[in-house]
């Protein structure tokens, strides 16, 4: 694809340019060396297939999705939210390492090809203009986008808005996290009525977020949703704890 040549070859050139350092590690040259990039684990198959939370017991789908319908058809993380990933999300999400979105696509388009979903439109879960102002960029946006290029679907970085400004989800429990992003997106019908969606994040905790974004595009009626993070935090355990650093 002509677009993913083009993201590709800027990143290179930049890279002679401007040396980079390992997200990971800090070894100049890389942007993640080969040893960073090895560490990286694949999620198995211990997660629920549709919510993509730690399963209890040996299963394909937890309790909860096998009694409450979701708006959205299946959930995936890459990885889980630690070592190197967690080093590179911090690296991508505060330090302006937007080279990462291109790393990670390569990954990320492997599982959704693995899953054998059937996409036409990728969206990055939006930030709130506040955030978006403090921080300059929505790192979302730089994952979906590299993503969108290597599979040959189309991108659109406003179909998902966020029209109510939020909390931090950091610390919060799962019935907070659920009503603090209650209602607080919107989908733009002309963009997203009859597609097949998938949404992208840098990381899921406890999937409300994703969720809340699956009900608004279900309801402003697009055909099929799918939401992809490239992290999700490993098991039950404190979310407060394991996201100081990011505060």
């Amino acid at each position: 694809m002509i677009s993913d040549l083009i993201n590709k070859g800027f990143w290179t050139a930049l890279d002679w340019i401007y040396p980079p350092l390992c997200a990971g590690c800090g070894q100049p040259g890389f942007r993640l060396c080969p040893d960073c990039l090895s560490k990286i684990k694949i999620r198995g198959n211990d997660y629920c297939v549709v919510c993509a939370q730690k399963l209890k017991e040996f299963d394909r789908v937890c309790q909860k999705c096998k009694t409450d319908p979701h708006s959205f058809t299946a959930i995936r993380c890459l990885s889980d939210y630690e070592g190197v990933i967690r080093e590179c999300i911090h690296s991508l999400k505060y330090q302006k390492n937007l080279s990462l979105g291109d790393i990670f696509a390569d990954m990320l388009a492997e599982l959704v090809l693995e899953e054998k979903w059937e996409i036409n439109l990728i969206l990055p879960v939006p930030l709130s203009t506040q955030r978006k102002a403090e921080r300059g960029y929505n790192q979302a946006a730089h994952l979906a986008k590299p993503l969108a290029a290597r599979l040959g679907v189309a991108y659109h970085p406003y179909g998902l808005k966020r029209v109510r400004n939020t909390r931090s989800q950091v610390g919060l429990s799962a019935e907070e996290r659920h009503l603090n992003v209650n209602g607080a997106f919107e989908a733009l019908p002309d963009i997203v009525s009859g597609r097949r969606v998938l949404v992208v994040d840098d990381v899921m905790t406890t999937g409300s977020t994703l969720s809340a974004c699956a009900d608004t595009l279900f309801k402003t009626g697009a055909h099929t949703i799918f939401c992809l993070a490239l992290a999700g935090y490993p098991e039950k355990r404190n979310v407060a704890a394991m996201f100081d650093h990011l505060v």
